[in-house]
């Protein structure tokens, strides 16, 4: 049998655990292009990592779901085991959320989606006839793909766990996943079918708000009336009173008290009806076409870009040369006596007039722990709260930076933050605020397009006279930072690219 190869054509995404190339089948057979993850080298020497990426492979090969996305193949391709799978083009909810909350029937008909693939999930048959019982454990915007045909797909089931007798890995043992969309019972183990209905009632509630609900299970704004996002509970209401219901039923503390993914699907297929202002279809055929355009390269060169990968393992080293005669061995031994005198007695002088070293710079590195990098991850990327202004009554401000009214700290004089300079962060001004200044150390900006690195507070006012403060605003050098404000719920959000 022919070994399968591949021609790599650029480096998708990376992680922790591996890498994703775009890739298309090089020989016979049809040629479509393809996504493959390999597991990083420095990775295949754990067990427990390549019985998990083996078990992703087994598990999507079990399940038949237009949202899930599908598996040609597990295989060895130079030495690292592979995953070989469809390559969805489109873009991810989160890229989509960007540019602030979906129309709510094309959130609708997204949760839809996904809670019927989570229900094939669960109830799908194993090898043994038994159901698979798979969750997902990772249910969030970035992980849901939308593509300009209209089409859902659920991606990365890298810590997703499933009962099937063929499993390699333990992934009992810890708690996977992203803290945000984590039901409560999963910080003391407890993994099952209403853990990913909670995380896609997160979900749910961002695509219809562009704004999350709460960092942790834990938070009190998390149920109705919301405290610190009244503001967008109340819209939910505005919406329909059903659909707030059935998003507060799916966040509910007790697992027993939230509906099933099958009975989610169907309450948001009666729902969907009630938004028809636009088929998700036609707002995908326009939406995700310019996100794509304006967001980082899809393709990015490393070192596989290129090359061939080819099934099987890595080629064997050499064997050794035939060892050389004796007379030939004494005439290369002197030989290299006579260079290495040579280079002793060069290398003797040229040490002598070394110039001395300086010191090499000692760098201190901050202690780090999974969930202080857990905590880190989340914090990169600020939820966006935008909404078409006057929908919703003004109630409680949406974000506890946010401080109506109460201008920033007395800082520096004004002055224009150089445009061009060099070490700068691009500023990017989206939504509904009339004017947004920023005030930090190095000095008073008002509605910048370029700021010094730092962390600013912004006073931002909006079209109705309306003042906020939002603290802490991080500026990165050479990164671009997304403001984007809404008057409906008075507040802003800043995301980082």
């Amino acid at each position: 049998m022919t070994a399968r190869r591949y021609q790599v054509r650029g480096l998708l995404g990376e992680g922790a655990f591996g890498a994703v190339y775009l890739a298309e089948p090089v020989g016979g057979g049809l040629q479509r292009t393809v996504a493959i993850k390999v597991l990083h080298a420095e990775r295949a020497a754990s067990p427990d990592i390549v019985g998990r990426l083996r078990d992703e492979a087994r598990m999507l090969s079990l399940i038949r779901h237009r949202a899930i996305v599908r598996v040609d193949d597990l295989v060895e391709l130079d030495g690292s085991w592979s995953i070989v799978m469809e390559y969805v083009e489109g873009a991810d909810l989160g890229a989509l959320l960007r540019r602030g909350p979906l129309p709510p029937g094309v959130a609708l008909a997204v949760g839809e989606e996904v809670a019927n693939a989570l229900n094939a999930a669960w109830h799908q048959a194993g090898p043994d006839g038994q159901p698979l019982r798979l969750v997902h454990r990772d249910i969030k915007p970035g992980n849901l793909r939308l593509t300009s045909l209209g089409e859902v797909k659920l991606l990365d089931f890298g810590v997703a766990r499933a009962e099937f007798a063929e499993r390699e890995a333990d992934t009992t043992r810890a708690a996977f996943g992203t803290l945000v969309y984590m039901a409560p019972e999963r910080f003391d183990g407890k993994d099952g079918h209403a853990a990913d209905v909670y995380a896609l009632g997160v979900t749910l509630f961002e695509l219809l708000t562009a704004a999350s609900p709460g960092r942790l299970a834990s938070d009190p704004g998390r149920q109705p009336p919301g405290g610190q996002v009244a503001r967008q509970w109340a819209f939910l209401a505005s919406l329909s009173p059903d659909l707030h219901a059935l998003i507060a039923q799916m966040l509910a503390y007790d697992p027993a008290m939230r509906p099933s993914a099958r009975d989610c699907a169907r309450t948001l297929g009666d729902l969907r009806v009630l938004f028809r202002e636009e088929r998700i279809e036609d707002w995908a055929a326009r939406t995700v076409p310019a996100v794509m355009a304006e967001g980082k390269p899809p393709l990015r060169a490393d070192a596989r870009t290129g090359s061939l990968l080819v099934e099987g393992p890595l080629p064997a080293a050499p064997p050794p040369a035939e060892a050389p005669s004796r007379r030939r061995r004494m005439g290369f031994g002197l030989a290299a006596a006579g260079l290495f005198g040579l280079v002793v007695v060069g290398g003797a002088f040229a040490w002598a007039l070394r110039p001395l070293p300086a010191p090499a710079p000692v760098v201190a590195r901050p202690p780090s722990t999974p969930l202080a990098a857990a905590l880190a991850d989340e914090a990169r990327v600020a939820p966006v709260a935008a909404l078409p202004p006057a929908q919703v009554p003004a109630l409680t401000p949406a974000g506890a930076a946010a401080t109506k009214g109460r201008p920033p700290t007395p800082r520096p004089a004004g002055r224009t933050a150089d445009q061009t300079g060099v070490g700068t962060g691009v500023i990017r001004l989206t939504g509904d605020p009339v004017r947004a200044t920023f005030v930090g150390e190095s000095g008073r900006f008002a509605d910048p397009a370029a700021l010094p690195p730092g962390t600013y507070d912004a006073l931002v006012a909006f079209p109705a006279g309306e003042e906020v403060t939002i603290r802490g605003v991080a500026v990165r050098a050479g990164g671009v930072t997304t403001f984007t404000c809404s008057a409906a719920f008075a507040n802003c959000s800043a995301t980082h690219d």
